[in-house]
């Protein structure tokens, strides 16, 4: 809370929590509230968020969502690796569990010191779901604190253990969009995000928004000028993000207009989107593209069907990469392959 000569003044606060990040621990009261919950298997959960998102009206029943292609199937699995790969997930869920309760603690001190309406909040992913496998990792460290922790079944989420939940858990938790973390494909990029404060509109979002919009955003709204382009004497690069407020406050339909061009890379992935449509090259050197307002899934590529487009957006592409100077690398190490289901 807010105290001393400072208190009647605006603040900025940032909270980063590793949670949910590997290693997988937590307290053992925590993980024993999901005992069992994940018994069946990846493959059955993603089925059981695919129908809840359906549900509460997320998800268009008629979107086909994106199968596996990271994990071996569940029913492959021995007893003891299902009892394993179980327990890593019940061990996540109460690291989401345990920062939940910590980020009320936030909202609970802003409630008693009254600032809590006067509060733009904004809670975030940076990514979609982790899928790495430790014990294949593509750091040497990682790999070493892996092999020499302990591991065994009932011992994974406390503080000697090292492991992560792996792809299955990671795509049932991406549905129904492609891929995990890593990937630019959605299911590595696209993440659920969730803002409060005074003047924002109520309701669920589907526009394209990106990180990079979030300073532009709390800027405007901290009626702050973003035309500075010195901090601390030095020349910064301009804002490339676009400020979310005429959307939030319900002036605007979208951020991006249909036309403009977005550009990203990561780990010699490659992604150009423009309205409703996104090239990608997922990391095997071989464009793609996509309508993801009725594919969010990116099941169906239409890269032969729409080849004017196509070559429009690879255009775009060598644009964006030549003025940010984009340097693909060598090789992708740090991807998982598929796993031949």
């Amino acid at each position: 809370a807010k105290a001393g000569r400072d208190a009647d003044k605006p603040f900025f606060a940032y909270l980063a929590f590793t949670a949910p990040h590997w290693p997988v621990q937590a307290p053992p009261a925590t993980i024993a509230k999901y005992k069992g919950r994940y018994d069946a298997g990846y493959e059955v959960l993603r089925e059981q968020r695919l129908a809840r998102q359906i549900a509460l009206g997320l998800l268009d029943p008629k979107v086909v969502p994106h199968d596996f292609d990271l994990a071996p199937r569940w029913d492959g699995l021995s007893a003891e690796e299902k009892a394993l790969s179980s327990r890593r997930m019940e061990v996540h869920a109460a690291m989401v569990d345990n920062m939940d309760q910590n980020i009320g603690r936030v909202i609970d001190a802003l409630r008693q010191t009254g600032e809590l309406e006067n509060t733009v909040i904004l809670f975030l992913s940076d990514n979609g779901a982790e899928g790495l496998t430790l014990t294949g990792s593509s750091t040497q460290a990682s790999r070493l604190r892996n092999a020499n922790a302990d591991n065994s079944l009932n011992n994974i989420g406390a503080a000697n253990s090292y492991d992560a939940i792996g792809p299955g858990w990671a795509e049932a938790a991406t549905a129904p969009l492609w891929r995990v973390k890593a990937f630019q494909t959605e299911g590595g990029t696209r993440t659920v995000s969730f803002l409060t404060g005074p003047g924002v509109a109520p309701g669920v979002g589907r526009t394209f928004t990106s990180v990079m919009d979030v300073v532009p955003t709390f800027l405007e709204l901290a009626q702050v000028s973003p035309a500075n382009r010195t901090v601390g004497g030095r020349a910064v690069k301009p804002i490339r993000g676009k400020s979310w407020v005429n959307w939030l406050t319900g002036r605007s339909e979208r951020v991006y207009a249909p036309d403009a061009t977005f550009g990203a890379e990561l780990f010699g992935g490659r992604v150009m989107r423009q309205g409703d449509w996104k090239l990608l090259d997922r990391g095997d050197g071989q464009w793609r593209l996509f309508n993801l307002a009725s594919d969010p899934g990116e099941t169906s590529d239409l890269a032969a069907s729409e080849p004017a487009r196509l070559a429009s957006l690879i255009k775009a592409w060598d644009a964006y990469a030549a003025e940010v100077g984009v340097v693909l690398p060598e090789s992708q190490l740090v991807l998982q392959r598929p796993s031949g289901r």
